[in-house]
């Protein structure tokens, strides 16, 4: 099978786990594919040596703005198509929001954002200025069309499939799902109970869906009971608007020197930041995988996170769930585990039991069974 994997748009987090993930694995399983792998250049600098059938082409994502996202949706809409065609492509796996709608070979679509599938989002949504809600719904539009004309659409879980495919019911027959698993160092590192300072530990990009204001308002209510305690979050206080406002939370709550901001922690360091930890805590109000809570999960960590379908997905019996967008909820669940030693060494053991489900391995194989079934 030739094929042709379209992945720019995997810059960070849980995307670029997945293609880091994924790739090897994939051509560990069929080595005589033949694979052109487009993708960004210090993400191709990450990669095992692969097989000889494999061709690699760097390629950056966007720049931020309107301007130049609308060229690079152009590119991808009038180039990629000419690309495959040279290739000789089976088939093409793009990982952007996007597939080109005219393409000579089938086209499986991985949706990794389950954002758009969900009413929370656009009703958020209209909190934003006007030009952030005319972006958001072109970019809605041609997601729709590259949905439609994917072939397969891929999905890391069950409950990210059901929002697909409420949302799009004519998708229902094409959606197909394929857990996603966690880097190796996750597995070869357990963690254990620290005998350093008490620690919360947040780690996520501060987008739209993360409710670490949500964290730091439960702040105050730990300290009564823990004066000493800290919370470190990956990230720094601008990444983002929603960053600003959970640092300007902590000001106004007066909890800023409980409040750390670790910076832009590599992935291959936070198991680090993990093993320093009591627990992690995955704040959140939408998710289509929850990758930082497999990732503690595997580590045999305790872990609290958001009461909704995908972080249950992941974290089953084996994590702790908070009423999203409720402090008193995730202060109450935070501190029930860090006032009982035995429930959160319990848990801690359920966790690293629960973990060894996340596999890359199993992830390619359903996803090359996608190829396959697009390719027909």
């Amino acid at each position: 099978m030739r094929s042709l994997i379209y992945a720019p748009a995997a810059r960070m987090g849980g995307a670029r786990a997945h293609v880091l993930g994924l790739v090897p694995e994939l051509a560990s399983m069929a080595p005589d594919d033949d694979v052109l792998l487009i993708a960004q250049p210090d993400l191709l600098d990450e990669l095992p040596p692969l097989p000889p059938t494999w061709t690699l082409r760097a390629e950056r994502a966007p720049l931020p703005g309107v301007k130049f996202q609308l060229r690079q949706l152009a590119w991808e809409q009038r180039a990629l198509p000419r690309i495959a065609r040279r290739w000789r492509a089976d088939v093409l796996l793009s990982f952007g929001s996007f597939v080109p709608l005219r393409s000579l070979c089938p086209t499986v679509l991985e949706a990794g954002n389950a954002l758009p599938f969900t009413r929370a989002y656009w009703q958020v949504l209209t909190r934003e200025p006007l030009l952030v809600q005319v972006e958001a719904h072109a970019r809605w539009a041609l997601l729709l069309a590259s949905l439609r004309a994917a072939k397969r659409v891929l999905t890391p879980t069950r409950a990210m499939r059901v929002d697909v495919v409420t949302r799009v019911p004519d998708l229902l027959k094409k959606v197909d799902v394929a857990l996603w698993g966690v880097a190796p160092i996750f597995r070869s590192l357990r963690w254990s109970q620290p005998s350093g300072p008490l620690v919360i530990l947040g780690v996520s990009k501060h987008g739209i869906n993360k409710e670490f204001d949500v964290l730091v308002a439960a702040l105050p209510a730990l300290r009564r009971r823990w004066p000493d305690i800290q919370l470190i979050l990956t990230g720094t206080p601008d990444e983002s608007r929603w960053s600003r406002r959970s640092a300007a939370l902590a000001e106004r709550l007066k909890v800023t020197e409980a409040v750390c901001f670790a910076g832009d922690v590599p992935n291959l360091k936070i198991p680090e930041l993990i093993q320093d930890a009591q627990l992690l805590v995955f704040p959140t109000w939408c998710e289509s995988f929850g990758l930082p809570l497999a990732e503690a999960l595997s580590m045999g960590a305790p872990a609290v996170a958001a009461d909704i379908p995908a972080c249950r997905e992941v974290g089953e019996d084996a994590a702790r769930y908070y009423a999203s967008g409720d402090p008193d909820s995730l202060a109450a669940t935070i501190g029930d585990l860090l006032a009982s030693p035995d429930s959160a060494a319990a848990l801690a053991h359920a966790a690293y039991a629960r973990g060894k489900r996340f596999d890359w391995r199993a992830n390619a194989q359903g996803v090359r069974a996608s190829l396959v079934q697009a390719v027909g």
